[in-house]
C-alpha cells in the first residue's frame, strides 16, 4: 500500500499540473543553482542547454519549457542536470514563474506560451487575454515601390487600430498611380489604413507621366 501511493504520489504532483502535459528530458546549464518547479526554461542560443527564463527571455521565437520538479543545478558549474520539463498541456498560472522564482508571468507572457502549446488555467480568459495583448503590439509598416517613385508610411509602426498615412513621391517622367497591399491584409482609402493584428506591406505604384 505504501509503495502504490509512492507511486501514485510521484506520477503526478499536486503542483503545477492542471491537465495532461507533454513531458520531455532537459539539460539544464550547470551553476543556477535550485530551480523552482513551475519556471519556465528557454533553450539558450546555440546550445542544448536550458537556463531559467527572465522576462526579456520570454520571446516568439524562443523554445520555451515549464519546469516539472525542483532541480539542483551543479554548483561547480561543470555538470548538466537531467530534469523533466512540460512542452504544452494545462498549467496553474499561480505556479509558473520566472527566473526569479516568485514573479508569475504578465499577461504578453502568459500569451506567448499560449502560442508554444500551454494552456494557463483554471481562471484566466484566454479569448480577452489574447486580444488584450494583440491590441497592444507595435507592428511594422514597410513601404516598397515599383522604381518610379517612392512610398513613405506616417508612422512607420504602430498597435493595432492605428491610423497610417501614405505618401507617394514620384520620379520625374511619372505620376502616382496606386497602392498595393502586399501583405497585412489592410484597406487603403484616400492614403490612409488602419493597422490590424499583423505587420504590414504595400507598395507604391507608378505610371509614366502623358
Amino acid at each position: 500500500m505504501i509503495e502504490l501511493f509512492q507511486n501514485i504520489g510521484a506520477s503526478k504532483p499536486e503542483y503545477l499540473e492542471a491537465g495532461g502535459g507533454k513531458l520531455i528530458a532537459v539539460s539544464l546549464e550547470p551553476g543556477n543553482g535550485t530551480i523552482k518547479h513551475g519556471t519556465v526554461l528557454y533553450r539558450k542560443a546555440n546550445s542544448v542547454f536550458y537556463a531559467p527564463a527572465a522576462a526579456a527571455n520570454i520571446t516568439t521565437d524562443t523554445s520555451l519549457v515549464i519546469l516539472r520538479e525542483d532541480t539542483d543545478t551543479d554548483a561547480s558549474a561543470t555538470v548538466a542536470a537531467a530534469a523533466a520539463a512540460y512542452v504544452n498541456g494545462e498549467m496553474l498560472a499561480k505556479d509558473v514563474v520566472l527566473a526569479d522564482g516568485v514573479t508569475n508571468l504578465t499577461a504578453a507572457q502568459a500569451h506567448i506560451l499560449r502560442k508554444q502549446g500551454f494552456i494557463l488555467s483554471p481562471f484566466d480568459d484566454l479569448t480577452v487575454a489574447d486580444e488584450t495583448v494583440d491590441n497592444t503590439a507595435t507592428v511594422s509598416v514597410t513601404v516598397t515601390n515599383d522604381g518610379h517613385g517612392t512610398g513613405t508610411a506616417s508612422p512607420a509602426t504602430g498597435t493595432k487600430g492605428t491610423e497610417v498615412t501614405l505618401t507617394a513621391t514620384p520620379s520625374s517622367g511619372y505620376v502616382f498611380d496606386a497602392w498595393e497591399v502586399v501583405s497585412g491584409g489592410v484597406t487603403i482609402e484616400n492614403n490612409k489604413f488602419i493597422i490590424g493584428d499583423a505587420a504590414v506591406t504595400v507598395k507604391a505604384t507608378f505610371k509614366a507621366s502623358a
